[in-house]
């Protein structure tokens, strides 16, 4: 699944209200086990850090305002407890101050959890140059005026062209952009219908929008409420298509790092055990067999218990043949 993450994404992480971390964190782990591909090109990057002091300015300030309100009513003014007020007014004042501060150190050194992670995204890319006939159609685009973009930029144009090269043909693509320069004026949460056209007859597959991370992620992984469920899906899927015994060996110790797994996960892993050659070949190795104790004695689903029983019999073949050889 091709994914196209627009700049304006991006700087809303450094917004009051914009999208939790986790959002970012989980598509960029959905990339890195190749369940989808991130396509961002080069504008992007230079788009977001033209832009980042600035957003990150607009939200430290909006932070500011909330100060406490030392106004008070004429009535209010000689209530016995006011002075208590006053005090919570200046401490809070004050946090927020010391808040602002180091707030704005850490934009300064890039060292807020937003900075980190849109590292970690920009970190998954080799730095390529713009091709110089990408520039020239997306200033033809604007000339002409042909969606995508404003009127006064060549950024959108520049990423629209660059998609139709880098994308493969016959390959849907996914835009998340909140800013609407993708977005029917008709048909609110569609493409224009412009770009559709030249979509399907340039690329000739489909293509759609979504306004953010979270509508995209709960379309595609519904299922996935946590960044880290994504290590553990990829580790079991891992553990599923092994094939060899060094492979698998791999796959336990990802594995090995989680306490616990849903009923689901628990199938899933029993039937990799009773139906991969390549890990129920070597289920008496330490680390494979301490693995599969620990999965069984998680295991309360009857219907789950019936199925492992195959399991349940090579591990009890393993400490039998361990008891025999320590005679």
């Amino acid at each position: 699944m091709n994914i196209f993450i627009d700049t304006n994404i991006l700087l809303d992480l450094y917004h009051l209200s914009g999208p939790d971390l986790d959002e970012l964190k989980k598509v960029i782990k959905l990339h890195q086990t190749s369940q989808i591909k991130i396509y961002l090109p080069k504008q992007v990057k230079d788009e977001f850090y033209r832009n980042r002091e600035r957003v990150v300015k607009e939200s430290i300030e909006l932070f500011e305002k909330s100060k406490a309100s030392s106004s008070l009513p004429n009535m209010a003014k000689t209530h016995d407890r006011i002075p208590e007020l006053r005090g919570l007014q200046e401490s809070f004042n004050q946090l927020v101050k010391d808040i602002k501060a180091d707030v704005t150190l850490q934009a300064v050194e890039s060292r807020l959890k937003a900075d980190e992670l849109i590292e970690v995204l920009f970190d998954q890319f080799k730095e390529e140059s713009i091709d110089q006939e990408i520039i020239l159609k997306a200033k033809d685009r604007q000339q002409i005026g042909n969606p995508p973009g404003k009127k006064d930029s060549l950024g959108d144009a520049i990423n629209w062209e660059w998609l139709i090269v880098s994308v493969p043909e016959l390959e849907d693509l996914n835009i998340v952009s909140g800013d609407g320069d993708f977005e029917s004026v008709l048909t609110p949460g569609a493409v224009k219908d412009f770009l559709q056209r030249e979509w399907r007859a340039r690329k000739r597959s489909e293509i759609r929008l979504f306004k953010g991370l979270p509508e995209l992620l709960k379309e595609y992984f519904p299922d996935i409420k946590l960044s880290d469920e994504i290590d553990k899906k990829d580790a079991i899927l891992k553990l599923e298509s092994s094939y060899n015994f060094a492979a698998t060996h791999a796959a336990i110790a990802k594995l090995n790092k989680y306490d616990q797994f849903n009923e689901n996960e628990q199938l899933r892993l029993v039937n990799a055990f009773i139906e991969n050659q390549q890990v129920n070949w070597i289920v008496g190795d330490e680390d494979v067999f301490d693995f599969a104790k620990k999965l069984l004695g998680q295991i309360k689903n009857a219907s789950i218990q019936i199925d492992a029983i195959p399991l349940e019999v090579m591990i009890s073949d393993v400490e039998k043949s361990r008891n025999e050889d320590s005679l």
